[in-house]
């Protein structure tokens, strides 16, 4: 027998059903484009809502995981099989559904209304979910040390886990040296010397202050380059709201500056730095003006770590990198990655001022060092260099 029809009026004919309360005749509808053999997930989805309309629970998810086998980013059956599992109480299950249906529907760039108002149901479910789940796992853990020393590692991970955090890599601008661990803030008391040079710090704060009087050597930190091109993407080029007083720049003693501060010298020579000529180490005095905000950005490698020796923080001051966020404390060594995304800001109405250094990634070792200060070396016998910039 010859059964030509329209299928796609046929299928629209069964969702109208639907709509106007009729799931014999959308069952009948569904049910002939079944077996002409042309069914698409729609149909399946169609499907299972007549079984939903008169509880044949199991008959629904047979429809369901057929269109899903057919289109497993189809959010309507999605959500429609997070909400079983929801009801038979398996909040685990509804949760990954629920969650799919979520990171599907975000990168659509338009929803129908009654989709978006079922997409704002299932997020508040998802997120009682999420926290009844971060509830039970913490209290759970509650007893095994979880809160005690030695545990900071996992719980960074325990978080990223829960939601609490997001997941930051290295993402240099320019050179990445793999197998490298991605560690946001580096802890000061991992680095002798660290102590020695905090000692220092009223002698070197003493001499920026003098700097700071006579208003003389500060420059915007990003400057023009003649022979690139000079975006200015967070609006800091030639901007002095980040402004710079180099002792060292590019490998090379800044002799006017050097020779103003004499006792910051004399502390920096302890401080095992990057050496590489024509590009490190870099010390400046960075100054942030009030209200200034360094916008998140990446640097230039990962093969080096930055240091902060704050010597003047007024409160509403900070910095973040990656997914955690520190102030800075007078006097204490902060050490970070900033070839993970980092920002810094001073919402203050004082002038914010570190010492700013770059040292060797500690896991290098003196091969690889020189290794790399031969490849830079290089690549600057090809060209100008450039600078190594935050």
């Amino acid at each position: 027998m010859n059964d030509s029809f329209d299928v796609k009026a046929t299928v629209e004919a069964g969702f109208e059903a639907l709509r106007r309360g009729d799931p014999n005749s959308a069952r009948d509808s569904f049910a002939r484009v079944i077996a002409a053999g042309k069914a698409n997930a729609n149909v399946w989805y169609g499907l299972s809502l007549v079984h939903r309309s008169s509880g044949a629970a199991s008959e629904e998810d047979a429809a369901l995981d057929q269109c899903l086998g057919l289109n497993p980013g189809h959010i309507p059956a999605l959500i429609s099989k997070g909400d079983r599992y929801a009801q038979s109480g398996d909040s685990r299950a509804a949760s990954s559904y629920y969650r799919t249906a979520l990171e599907m529907a975000a990168s659509k760039p338009s929803l129908a209304p009654q989709l978006r108002a079922d997409l704002q149901r299932v997020e508040t479910i998802y997120r009682r979910f999420e926290q009844e789940f971060e509830k039970y796992l913490l209290t759970a853990l509650g007893n095994t040390g979880v809160a005690g020393p030695g545990a900071e590692r996992f719980n960074h991970a325990l978080e990223l886990l829960i939601g609490r955090r997001q997941i930051y890599f290295q993402q240099p601008k320019y050179f990445f040296f793999p197998e490298l661990a991605h560690v946001q803030f580096f802890e000061r008391e991992h680095f002798p010397w660290a102590g020695r040079l905090e000692q220092k710090t009223q002698a070197i704060r003493a001499e920026l202050r003098e700097l700071l009087i006579h208003g003389m050597g500060f420059e915007p930190y990003i400057k023009p380059e003649s022979e690139r091109p000079n975006f200015n993407p967070r609006g800091l080029l030639n901007n002095a709201d980040w402004s710079a007083f180099y002792l060292i720049r590019n490998g090379a003693e800044v002799a006017d500056n050097a020779a103003r501060c004499p006792n910051t010298m004399a502390a920096l020579r302890e401080v095992p730095m990057c050496q590489m000529k024509g590009r490190t180490p870099s010390v400046l005095f960075s100054l942030l003006r009030p209200g200034a905000h360094i916008l998140p950005h990446h640097g230039f490698t990962n093969v080096r770590l930055i240091c902060h020796l704050p010597l003047l923080v007024p409160a509403k001051c900070g910095m973040r990198v990656g997914n955690e966020t520190r102030p800075w404390h007078e006097g204490k060594l902060t050490i970070f990655d900033d070839s993970m995304e980092h920002e810094a800001w001073n919402s203050s109405d004082e002038l914010r001022v570190v010492l700013l250094f770059d040292i060797w990634r500690p896991e290098l070792s003196q091969i690889e060092r020189e290794l790399i200060t031969a490849m830079m070396t290089s690549i600057d016998s090809f060209g100008p260099r450039r600078e190594w910039t935050d």
